[in-house]
């Protein structure tokens, strides 16, 4: 009889441990996730409105967790033990990873095909644009040789790409030129991951006409006790004589944390592979301070400031370098979380961006030298958005407001010394006083039918642009941008999942496309002048993506096709003459009635033993101008990355070696004095070792045969034909240290 009862009690024991009631939250937030389907041998259900469900424990099954904004997850036998003791399970948004979008983070996710590394020598890097170009999927265009890198990516370019960071903040560049592009204006050293959507198809955070950039910084979690934290990282590089260093100090609480950050990065002339110098000097720091405090358990406050300043960078691409860039970056957001209701959050923020800009030629070797030219110009970018998430049972909703404004304007002077006006000294408006205003309402639905993943998405968008001169535009040009996208991806097995997406995007043209002022501006040395009446520019993109993950290899195809109306381009005036003696002519930027652009990117990981893994990435886009018949400008050649690396020393230990070949540019744009680009084959190697859990040393070489050679998207060196030649043989060490 007594081993009879302690046979019932062992049972009920073990029915009630596996009865638990268990809790789905998400990783960041730790908010219930509501309304989330559950599959475990014949149990099925929904969780509740507070993420809770019940199940039986099975052994040697599977738990399957879905969602429509957290995707699909399986959990084995030893992660259903552990959540039925602690009564928790996690699982981390991945809705972003359905669109056609790479994810650059700190740490690798479980989906390794759609996720790179930000190691603690890339956070050193003091223009965000170069480290972007270590992948395959972005190129950028060079007038430097070692800053102010502008991306490119599937041929598409300047405004053409959304470039945010945090939910919204930005910089407008204030050098015609753009010495200094938005995207050069991002701290890396305070970013966590970045989102590279690509195509029109994620419209939350800005018109993404043919694509986003969004940069994201660290989570700021608190913590049950006072603590500190730290971080301090610094590097040398021989070929240029690189230094550069950054570190991060703050503390964090129950209700607090708070960081201040800072970079500092200098660097002088570098050889090439020919063993010819190229001028590159540059001098750059920064500093900032990031906060965040929790006012309730519902809500928090964000803010953050960032001052960057560069001094003394050579373009030799450039009729002027640049001698002096301040720029401030201000950004304040609450967040307000709801429980048991559809409304499950509102985050509102407001952030600011002032640019102040000079530039010279006055320390450029000219012969003979004409004219002293010195350019001061300065943007002011104002931004707020508010932004709705509804949680349903089956679907989930994002809506909000938006506003954007960019303001610039600069005075060119130019100082005569040679000719019938030496000793006098004109000056040109350059940004003509010019302002345009965006105002958006915008929607992102996520609704899930048999197992199929759906996002639609839209944007309607008023933009005004003006100018104070009234010789420019007498009255403001109003526009009214409609953008949407649809997509849908299912998973067809446990390891397959496709995608299928079609957009259609508006872009208003740019404050260089409709008031810049006599500034050559582009690949030829033609002065460029706006044009205010510019028609919006319209892309029809549709997108496919295949991906295929297992346990041991991850594969990614990615195709496009881009029809594109109304294609802002440019023309000669050959009634405007130009006001630089330099200059061949001038070309006014017009609108051309057809343009297409397709092409692919394909990425595979494997892990070839435990120790082993290597990894393969193409790209490839052509571009043709169909009103002409002649390639479209720009477009990156053929595109091909291969790493073989391991993981040694119980993980401890990893070299790699990374092999680049980028294939001939034969598709050229004569009409904007492109010239073809030779192959090149490039190999690099690096190895990190990590001493123990806070202090790591990373070292390598680039360019390791010293191959002598320069990207298409280089622009050649001004009064030459010649193309900035990248870095020869180079050598580095970077010490990081984590507290």
């Amino acid at each position: 009889m007594k081993h009879i009862l302690l046979t019932c009690f062992i049972l009920l024991g073990i029915q009630v441990y596996s009865q638990k009631s268990i809790q789905l939250l998400d990783q960041e937030t730790e908010h219930p996730i509501a309304f989330a389907h559950y599959l475990y041998q014949n149990q099925k259900g929904n969780t509740n409105a507070n993420g809770e469900f019940s199940i039986n424990f099975v052994k040697g099954e599977k738990l399957y967790l879905s969602h429509v904004n957290y995707g699909k997850n399986s959990f084995a036998d030893n992660e259903i033990k552990s959540a039925l003791q602690s009564g928790k399970i996690y699982m981390s948004k991945t809705y972003v990873s359905l669109l056609p979008t790479t994810i650059i983070a700190r740490k690798r996710t479980a989906k390794e095909s759609e996720t790179m590394q930000i190691s603690s020598s890339d956070k050193l890097s003091h223009d965000a644009g170069e480290f972007l170009s270590q992948s395959g999927l972005i190129g950028g265009i060079r007038k430097s040789g070692s800053y102010g890198f502008d991306p490119v990516m599937r041929g598409f370019k300047y405004d053409q790409l959304n470039i945010v960071m945090d939910n919204g903040m930005s910089a407008t560049a204030a050098c015609p030129n753009r010495m200094d592009p938005p995207i050069s204006q991002v701290p890396l050293n305070m970013v966590d991951r970045v989102e590279i959507t690509k195509g029109p198809h994620s419209l939350r955070y800005g018109n993404s006409f043919a694509g986003s950039i969004h940069f994201k910084s660290s989570t700021n979690g608190f913590a049950d006790k006072a603590s500190a934290f730290g971080r301090a990282t610094g590097s040398y590089e021989s070929n240029g004589e690189i230094f550069r260093t950054e570190a991060l100090a703050g503390a964090k609480g129950k209700f607090y944390n708070f960081g201040v950050f800072g970079a500092y990065s200098e660097g002088s002339d570098y050889e090439d592979g020919n063993g010819d110098k190229v001028a590159s000097g540059f001098n750059r720091r920064n500093i900032g301070l990031a906060a965040n405090f929790k006012l309730s358990n519902s809500q928090n406050i964000q803010v953050s400031a960032n001052s960057n300043y560069a001094e003394d960078v050579d373009f030799p691409a450039l009729n002027m370098d640049l001698r002096e860039d301040d720029t401030k970056m201000i950004s304040v957001g609450h967040k307000i979380t709801f429980k048991n209701s559809a409304l499950a959050s509102i985050s509102t923020s407001a952030n600011a961006s002032f640019v102040d800009h000079e530039m010279d030629n006055l320390t450029k070797n000219l012969n003979p030298r004409k004219v002293n030219a010195i350019t001061k110009a300065e943007t002011k970018n104002y931004a707020f958005r508010s932004e709705a998430a509804f949680q349903f049972k089956e679907s989930s909703l994002f809506a909000g407001i938006d506003y954007k404004s960019e303001e610039a304007d600069g005075t060119r002077s130019r100082e005569m010394l040679m000719g019938p006006m030496a000793g006098k000294t004109a000056y040109d408006n350059i940004w003509q006083d010019s302002k345009i205003e965006k105002l958006g309402f915008f929607g992102e639905y996520h609704f899930s039918l048999n197992e199929t993943h759906f996002i639609a998405s839209s944007r309607l968008e008023h933009n005004s642009a003006k100018s104070d001169l009234s010789s420019v535009i007498n009255d403001p040009s109003d526009e009214m941008n409609f953008s949407f996208s649809i997509g849908a991806s299912k998973n067809l097995s446990e390891n397959i999942r496709m995608g299928i997406w079609f957009g259609k995007a508006e872009r208003s043209g740019s404050l260089t496309e409709r008031f810049i002022n006599h500034i050559p501006v582009d690949v030829d040395p033609y002065e460029r002048i706006g044009n205010p009446d510019l028609d919006p520019e319209i892309n029809y993109q549709i997108d496919y993506n295949f991906n295929w993950n297992t346990k041991y290899f991850s594969l990614d195809i990615n195709l496009f096709n881009s029809w594109l109306r109304d294609y802002i381009s440019s023309e000669i005036s050959s009634d405007v003459q130009p006001l630089m003696a330099s200059a061949p002519g001038v070309k006014q930027f017009v609108n051309i009635n057809k343009a297409v652009m397709r092409g692919f990117e394909i990425g595979f990981n494997q892990s070839i033993t435990n120790l082993l893994y290597h990894r393969l990435n193409l790209a490839y886009t052509y571009g043709k101008n169909k009103e002409i018949n002649q390639p479209l400008p720009e477009i990156p050649p053929l595109d091909i990355r291969y790493s073989l690396g391991a993981n040694l020393c119980k993980q401890k230990f990893t070299p790699e070696l990374m092999l680049r070949y980028a294939a001939k540019q034969g598709r050229i744009a004569e009409n904007y004095g492109e010239t073809e680009t030779p192959d090149f084959t490039v190999l690099d190697f690096k190895a990190s070792y990590l001493f123990f859990d806070h202090f790591q040393i990373i070292g390598g070489i680039r360019n390791l045969f010293d191959e002598a050679y320069y990207e298409h998207l280089s622009r050649s060196v001004k009064g030459s034909n010649q193309a900035i030649f990248a870095p020869g043989r180079s050598f580095y060490l970077t010490l990081s240290l984590n507290l």
